[in-house]
């Protein structure tokens, strides 16, 4: 099937490529970063620093999560016809707009953060933290509606090179800020937050210039093609409405989402608390959870989440032209992809988590929970990808409403079963909840539009591949820890290196057998 004369494989393949490299890199320097603060903020001061997103994630569902949506769709059906001047007057509308609410929610974040902190948080500690974060919230908002644009084109380049450039300054302004403005004091969560600050502010500068250099060499190219086609721009008011009628149901359902996740952030310490006994110990088991495991466990879903940023234009610009026969390919497709990526990263925390938890951390605690969430793996990058075909296919009332029952199951875990059995509690809570979303999703995908799914190509022969792997890399890591004096950190990749490697070629062979 050829889509505007690119295969369906490589069109989504070639943007998944680009934004997967740069998020892998991305990653790994947030994984440095996150290893630093741990060891220069402590887990105390980082489950602080987890505790002030919920208020992030809320002011950034309401100010741009729907309308960042929202372009990336518009921007696929209007380009498809070729009304390019429809396209950037939404995208002044939707920044516009976005802009607004970023700077009401900022002034509230900035004047209210002490009550915020006191009796929604009920953690004091976080005042300065969200006095800083009031400054990111309008520079992430006008970044992330800029970036529904060049999604919405496929144009992966720029987004990629965000990311890189967010990371980089994020991670450089850490490390700066604690050899000099902080050196010598007692380094709390506020350094982690002023990294924020550095990071999203230019990388919004950059994401704003390089859309208006490419708006400028489109036009040039449409004045020697067809400029007549310019002329055909709706206005402002008709493309206002059309804007927040898609925008208005997305964010409902990210701020529900959103909301629930946030009130769920806010009882697993307290919980916890309930279940420790000690309000110290409660908190650095939730620092090393939410910032040191969990950053691990969904480090591949760099890849799923490259997938799913294509899919959501892809499968939009599909259903506008009925063809639910490329829709259904895309979605199988991927389901295959994120099962291959998600058995091949379970295994790998299986065998090596308690090393990873030592190497990188030096935190025993920190590898056993890598071990004991690695079945998550499959479920949570599944569900993204799911999720961005249930939006592309304009459901996004079905997914809200698998979202909200998803959460609702965690946080009825956190409720009665965090007091009961610990952290132990929290992680059945999101194994039910990552099962039931990605059973819901593919339930109403496959009434939509029909599925291939072969147990034998996406389960069966990936588990024996990846065992084989598991069998050979072990081999490799007993071999190198008896015969080799070498660095902590070449014993523990060499032989996931080796895992990779088995498991690809294992791929390669079967796939060689056409099984169908």
């Amino acid at each position: 099937m050829e889509v505007s004369g690119v295969s369906l494989k490589t069109q989504i393949l070639r943007g998944t490529v680009i934004l997967a490299a740069a998020g892998i890199i991305t990653r790994i320097l947030g994984l440095y970063n996150r290893v630093f603060l741990a060891n220069t903020i402590g887990a105390g001061q980082m489950g602080i620093y987890q505790l002030i997103f919920p208020v992030f994630m809320v002011c950034n569902a309401v100010c741009c999560s729907g309308i960042e949506t929202a372009l990336s769709r518009l921007t696929a059906a209007y380009g498809g016809q070729g009304r390019h001047g429809n396209i950037r007057r939404l995208v002044r509308i939707g920044v516009c707009t976005s802009m607004a609410l970023a700077c009401i929610l900022a002034a509230g974040v900035y004047f209210l953060a002490g009550p915020v902190s006191i009796y929604i948080l009920k953690e004091p500690g976080c005042k300065e933290c969200l006095k800083v974060l009031a400054f990111v919230i309008p520079f992430s908002t006008a970044h992330s509606c800029v970036l529904g644009y060049f999604y919405g084109t496929k144009q992966t380049l720029v987004p990629g090179i965000s990311q890189l450039i967010e990371q980089i300054c994020r991670v450089s302004a850490i490390y700066i800020l604690s050899v000099s403005l902080f050196y010598g004091s007692e380094t709390g969560a506020v350094l982690a937050v002023w990294g924020m600050v550095a990071g999203d502010g230019i990388s919004c500068i950059y994401t704003l210039i390089s859309y208006k250099i490419h708006v400028k060499r489109l036009q040039a190219r449409l004045e020697k093609k067809q400029a007549n086609r310019e002329n055909e721009t709706a206005s402002g008011h008709f493309l206002f409405r059309q804007l927040m009628g898609d925008a208005l149901p997305l964010t409902i359902n990210r701020l529900s989402l959103t909301v629930l996740q946030s009130i769920e952030s806010i009882l697993i310490p307290s919980m916890l608390k309930l279940y420790y006994t000690a309000s110290g110990e409660a908190m650095e088991i939730y620092g090393v959870v939410t910032g040191m495991a969990m950053p691990f466990i969904t480090f591949p879903s760099t890849l799923t989440n490259a997938l799913a940023s294509m899919l959501l234009p892809t499968v939009a610009e599909a259903a506008a032209k009925n063809d639910y026969g490329l829709v259904k390919r895309a979605v199988s497709k991927s389901i295959h992809y994120c099962l291959l990526i998600g058995i091949f990263s379970m295994s790998i925390f299986v065998l090596y988590g308690n090393s990873l938890g030592m190497v990188f951390f030096k935190d025993e605690m920190a590898g056993q929970f890598l071990t004991s969430f690695a079945l998550l793996c499959p479920f949570i990058y599944m569900s993204a990808a799911l999720a961005s075909v249930l939006n592309g296919l304009g459901k996004t009332r079905l997914t809200l409403l698998h979202n909200v029952l998803s959460v609702g199951v965690r946080i009825f875990c956190v409720v009665i079963l965090v007091p009961k059995m610990g952290i132990t509690g929290y992680f059945w809570g999101m194994l039910l909840a990552s099962l039931l979303l990605c059973g819901l999703h593919t339930f109403r995908i496959f009434k939509l539009c029909g599925l291939f799914f072969s147990v034998m190509k996406s389960l069966v022969l990936p588990a024996i591949c990846v065992s084989a792997a598991g069998y050979v890399s072990l081999a490799v890591y007993r071999y190198i820890l008896s015969a080799a004096s070498l660095p902590q950190m070449a014993v523990l990749l060499i032989p996931c290196g080796c895992m990779a490697v088995v498991y690809m070629m294992g791929l390669t062979v079967t796939k060689s057998l056409e099984w169908k």
